[in-house]
């Protein structure tokens, strides 16, 4: 029996879209999931019309013209605060598939019309009737697309039904046991009878809702295929329940007012005022949040898909179709390497952008974004289009465009303005650069394949690997910042690191990968990308960056590799620098305040990439104006030279020491020379990492 069902569910949506057609002729141009969903709204506006006919002609029967007269001012008042707080509505966002989001909102403008209600009968309930109506126009006039139209009819005709009949019935039932208007107080007779009155308005919404709701789990359970339909479920259950939590409260609200006067009354509101506004602001960061996790997990399954298989530009549309539907929020995503080699369209049923629209992305020199009321660059004063962020990729060594990525979003409670889009900018970097690096090493991969020169293949991968160190340093007001990288080999297990975090935070990483070669190399790139990520995400808490990193390391890579590291967050305005020490060797800080004595900022943790849940501590150290803060790795102190003597550490210090009054890129350059001097012509060694930071003396 069940699978019978299961056979015929296609056939009944067919006939439910068939239907449809005669109203909306164009219908069958969509694609099947749009055609599936748009005659679930014909379905629900034939349906609901009815009842939202009969409200309106039992609200115009019950409607006092005298009392609405005689509180008119009050009714206004009470308008203008559901306006409000329609307009401080919040939010959830639930993925109900892995191309697919739902979203739910919710405010306290309901509690506000049941408010009124309770104070003034039905009559109130023309606030609402005319917000809706007046909401729906407003939508209607910048909403060319068919699409679009009907699902503001249907949104409409279910508001009026609900607002009208359904609140009606509750207003009746209210009456039948012994309610009056306005609440004569708030005994516990008259709270029960407001109860009976919120029950029963809520049985007869699921009642006109509940067409609605069946078709489209239908429908969802149709397009899931394969996939686990329980978040559908848990979404609709959200979508149902939610706007009615805070219904019970027009019932304190109303009272308050009968039995305190409108002083009582008012500051009650004010509370309710901000909540809603904590409330709206909570909404966004959660999904800004939401949004920011599962970009990251996705970018982290792409990186590691890419690192498991050979290289091959070919292999790129597989991959990206595999992770890359559900990353970005109900979305769709076009991807291209110029000129036409489409890597990925999804939905694979959308277009994606035309020729010109693909030759204004290449030329940009920077991520751009477009709500859904900016004309498009391409396409000036073109039709009605989705909230629009664009980016480039671009080749990591030359930084020349080669393709781009194109998102669209398709609107939810959260609205797609300029700050929310630009929020999507660094996943979609991080995408392209994951995307170039792929293609990059590709050609790496291919060229040594066709010319079967292995010095070629590691000179590229040193190119590729250079690429991911900084470029330029920042610039540190009241700072000086010098530092350098020489590899023993083509490629090298140093790496360094300097970006910028919040609130004019600055991130240094040193690390050294626990081997040379090719395969250090590319575990230090891993290292590198994570340590990175997680420095992001967790921007005042290196230990807990360390914690991430090597437990993902663990789990991601196969490699017997670890990797000793420091990592510190400066602080230029106070001079402080927060850092954990894993396995690396000590920096050493120059105390200019005490004639250059020397503080060690010793190990606070093992290395990474040893232990499973191996913890750091974090320390904090103030660095004073005229300090010298040396980092490096081991590649200095273990320096040879000719008989097998070491260059050790008491040479850096001594060397800094009678260095201190110069520039930052002056010591470093002193402490490089004395280590070439002392090798002489014996081969280096190990890979050498050296950064200087100098706070300057008349610093503040």
């Amino acid at each position: 029996m069940k699978s019978f069902i299961q056979a015929s569910l296609p056939e009944k949506y067919n006939l439910f879209s068939g239907f449809a057609k005669t109203f909306w002729s164009g219908l069958d141009s969509l694609s099947t999931q749009r055609r599936l969903i748009g005659a679930g709204d014909v379905f629900t506006v034939l349906y609901t019309i009815p009842l939202a006919l009969i409200g309106m002609v039992w609200l115009v029967y019950s409607t006092d013209l005298a009392l609405i007269l005689n509180n008119f001012i009050f009714l206004v008042f009470n308008f203008c605060l559901l306006v409000l707080f329609s307009k401080l509505s919040f939010f959830t966002i639930v993925q109900i598939r892995t191309d697919r989001y739902g979203s739910s909102e919710d405010s306290f403008a309901s509690m506000i019309q049941w408010a009124a209600v309770f104070l003034l009968g039905p009559s109130a309930l023309w606030m609402s009737v005319i917000y809706n109506t007046a909401e729906f126009i407003m939508n209607w006039r910048n909403s060319p697309s068919e699409i679009r139209r009907w699902s503001l009819l249907r949104t409409l005709t279910v508001a009026i039904a609900v607002n009208t009949f359904a609140f009606l019935v509750g207003i009746q039932i209210f009456e039948l046991v012994g309610g009056t208007f306005p609440l004569l107080d708030l005994s516990l007779i008259t709270i029960e009878q407001g109860f009976i009155a919120l029950l029963s308005e809520f049985i007869v919404v699921l009642f006109i809702i509940s067409g609605y709701l069946l078709y489209h789990l239908g429908v969802q359970k149709i397009l899931a295929e394969d996939e686990d339909i329980k978040p559908m479920v848990r979404f609709f259950l959200i979508a149902i329940f939610l706007p009615y939590l805070s219904h019970p409260f027009s019932i304190l609200l109303a009272g308050l007012l009968v039995d305190h006067g409108y002083a009582v009354y008012i500051f009650l509101l004010m509370g309710l005022i901000m909540v809603a506004y904590l409330a709206r602001r909570l909404s966004f960061t959660a999904e800004k949040n939401r949004q920011q996790s599962n970009q990251l997990e996705k970018l982290e399954r792409l990186g590691r898909d890419l690192l498991e298989v050979i290289p091959a530009v070919e292999s790129l549309p597989e991959i990206l179709e595999k992770n890359i539907p559900g990353m970005f929020p109900s979305g769709r995503i076009s991807i291209r390497i110029s000129p036409n080699n489409t890597l990925l369209n999804f939905p694979p049923d959308w277009e994606g952008l035309q020729d010109n629209a693909w030759e204004w992305i290449l030329e940009e020199n920077r991520p751009r974004s477009f709500t859904a009321k900016e004309d498009l660059p391409w396409d000036p004063g073109g039709p009605e289009h989705l909230a629009t962020a664009v980016t480039q990729i671009r080749q990591s060594d030359s930084g020349r465009a080669i393709g781009g990525i194109v998102l669209e979003l398709r609107a939810l409670a959260q609205s797609w303005d300029k700050k929310t889009l630009r929020n999507l900018f660094p996943a979609l970097q991080a995408l392209a650069d994951q995307i170039s690096s792929t293609i990059q090493q590709t050609e790496v991969y291919e060229q040594s394949l066709d010319f079967q020169q292995i010095s070629q293949e590691l000179k590229l991968a040193g190119q590729i690997q250079a690429s991911f160190l900084p470029n330029v340093l920042p610039s540190i007001e009241g700072w000086q910042l010098a530092v350098t990288l020489l590899p023993a080999r083509e490629t090298s297990g140093d790496f360094f690191d300097l970006f910028e975090l919040s609130e004019g935070r600055l991130g240094i990483l040193v690390a050294d990968v626990a081997d040379k070669g090719v395969g250090s190399a590319l575990y230090m790139a891993l290292s590198r990308t994570l340590i990175r990520t997680y420095a992001e995400e967790y921007d005042a808490e290196p230990d807990v960056v360390f914690y991430a990193a090597n437990n993902r390391l663990l789990k991601d890579a196969r490699a017997n590799l670890f990797v000793t590291s420091f990592y510190g967050i400066l602080d230029p305005v106070a001079g402080r620098l927060i850092y954990s020490n894993a396995g690396q060797n000590p920096p050493i800080l120059f105390r200019a305040s005490n004639d250059m004595e020397i503080v060690l900022l010793q190990r606070t943790g093992t290395a990474i990439g040893i232990t499973e849940n191996s913890t750091w501590s974090m320390e904090t150290i103030d660095i004073t104006p005229g300090d010298v803060l040396l980092l490096y790795t081991d590649g200095i102190p273990d320096a040879q030279d000719k008989d097998g003597d070491f260059f050790d550490d008491d040479r850096i210090i001594d060397i800094t020491q009678a260095n201190s009054g110069k520039f930052a890129h002056e010591i470093q350059a002193e402490i490089v020379e004395e280590v070439q001097k002392f090798s002489g012509n014996a081969p280096q060694t190990d890979d050498i990492t050296l950064m200087v930071l100098k706070r300057n003396e008349n610093s503040n």
